[in-house]
């Protein structure tokens, strides 16, 4: 998968990489590549789904909840996002080619939204639990809206020859959408979050009584 991915990212747009040059690539015998996917389409399924793993575990690492402020996380998650389209445009691009290996018949770029919303979930879900806080509807319909938002706008952002904003704006601007939208979602179940603070004391405050 190491040469395959690193092929696709020097590749023009849109040119499928042949597998006889991913072999080669990869120092190894064409029918050795060959006997390791049942067609074409398995090779590209199995591609996005290598793609969606480094996004994911990259994303994962921004969203480190023991870190900084809500506003700190939020900059940083959307920073990481910017970075990783920015820096990996033609995997960003074939994602939206095909569906990963594992199943759906979605393309890969909505399953990886689909992931990163419900590892945000859960994670919002486990925080919002330790407060007193259930409602998992809330939860998945926010991080759901937050994580398509930021990916839309951040694409077209990326994708725009004659960008208004620069990085840091656009950065400072998705982040503090994102940041409305966790505001209001609180704000409805009676609670007021200051996103300057650290997240690990507001929790701790939060969940501990007569706080």
């Amino acid at each position: 998968m190491l040469s395959a991915v690193e092929l696709l990212e020097e590749s023009p747009a849109g040119v499928e990489v042949p597998i006889v040059q991913i072999a080669e690539h990869a120092g190894l015998a064409k029918s050795v590549v060959y006997r390791q996917f049942a067609g074409r389409d398995e090779l590209d399924r199995r591609i996005r789904t290598e793609i969606t793993d480094r996004f994911v575990a990259d994303i994962e690492d921004a969203l480190d909840i023991g870190v900084g402020s809500i506003n700190e996380i939020l900059v940083r998650t959307v920073g990481g996002v910017v970075t990783w389209i920015e820096d990996h445009p033609r995997l960003h691009e074939f994602l939206r080619t095909g569906p990963p290996d594992d199943g759906s018949d979605i393309d890969a770029m909505s399953a990886l939204i689909a992931t990163i919303a419900a590892s945000t979930r859960m994670l919002v879900t486990g925080l919002a639990g330790a407060v007193g806080v259930a409602d998992d509807g809330s939860a998945d319909t926010m991080t759901f809206a937050i994580v398509s938002m930021t990916e839309a706008t951040v694409t077209r952002w990326a994708n725009d020859p004659d960008r208004v904003l620069t990085r840091d704006q656009l950065i400072a601007e998705v982040a503090s959408y994102a940041w409305h939208v966790v505001d209001g979602v609180a704000r409805r179940h009676g609670l007021t979050l200051d996103p300057d603070q650290q997240l690990v004391e507001i929790i701790t405050q939060l969940a501990t009584p007569g706080a």
